[in-house]
């Protein structure tokens, strides 16, 4: 399986907005998609899921789709949670900041085909089989469990100390690496269990929920704490804990 954290911002290091590509064809979020890829990348992706409806994970959905407005001849699978469809049309796809929902249409097609999804439940995108299992965070929020016939990548999105993720983890023999959002500095503890985030403090707390052997990816790095947190990362010098690099091909 192939991964990659698609990049945001000018440099390609850091991860303003979250997009997470995984085989060429399907974006876990939506926040780069129309930063970070080049335009062959975008026509080649076919299905979107949104993991929660904060801006970061969002943003660049609205201009994705009307940027290939006359060459899209299928439509773009986005499998989302009611609530979350619901809060996209209301402030996001309406007639004062984009395109309505409605009228996302051109002369061959929809624009978007939904998909909706509910906690726990098991989905199919892209030949992969997908798990929305709810975290804990400010708003309602599932991490995905992904799969192949061989391999599978926990994603856990935006969470701080949660439980029902883990257990799905345990679960699963296939589980090859776990994404973990880490967000904040040490010194910004207090903030990071506030907003349901993590930092290395905290993470290093989750790990005895996360089998031994897996290997552990830090993401959702704030861009101006990124160094400072890949310092500390550095400095816990635990063999399960690296910083994934944004832009970076990886494969599973």
């Amino acid at each position: 399986m192939k991964f990659r954290i698609v990049p945001s911002t000018r440099d390609g290091r850091h991860q303003l907005l979250t997009t997470y590509l995984i085989n060429e064809t399907l974006a876990i979020d939506a926040g780069a998609i129309s930063i970070g890829l080049s335009i062959q990348e975008q026509l080649r992706l076919r299905s979107i899921v949104i993991t929660h409806s904060h801006l970061d994970h969002i943003l660049s959905l609205p201009l994705f789709v009307v940027n290939f407005f006359e060459q899209i001849r299928e439509p773009i699978n986005l499998f989302a949670t009611p609530a979350d469809f619901d809060i996209l049309g209301q402030y996001i796809f309406n007639q004062r900041v984009w395109v309505p929902l409605d009228k996302l249409r051109n002369d061959h097609t929809d624009l978007i085909r939904y998909h909706p999804f509910s906690s726990g439940e098991c989905f199919f995108a892209e030949g992969l089989k997908i798990t929305a299992i709810p975290v804990t965070h400010t708003v309602q929020t599932h991490g995905v469990l992904v799969e192949d016939d061989k391999t599978a990548l926990l994603f856990t999105s935006d969470t701080g100390a949660t439980e029902r993720i883990w257990q799905a983890a345990g679960e699963c023999r296939k589980l090859r690496a776990v994404f973990i959002d880490l967000s904040f500095p040490n010194r910004m503890t207090d903030l990071a269990r506030l907003s349901c985030h993590h930092s290395p403090l905290t993470l290093v707390e989750e790990l005895s929920k996360i089998k031994p052997e897996i290997q552990i990816y830090a993401i959702h790095l704030k861009m101006a704490y990124r160094d400072q947190v890949e310092s500390e990362v550095a400095a816990l010098n635990h063999s399960r804990i690296v910083v994934a690099e944004v832009g970076r091909d990886y494969e599973f």
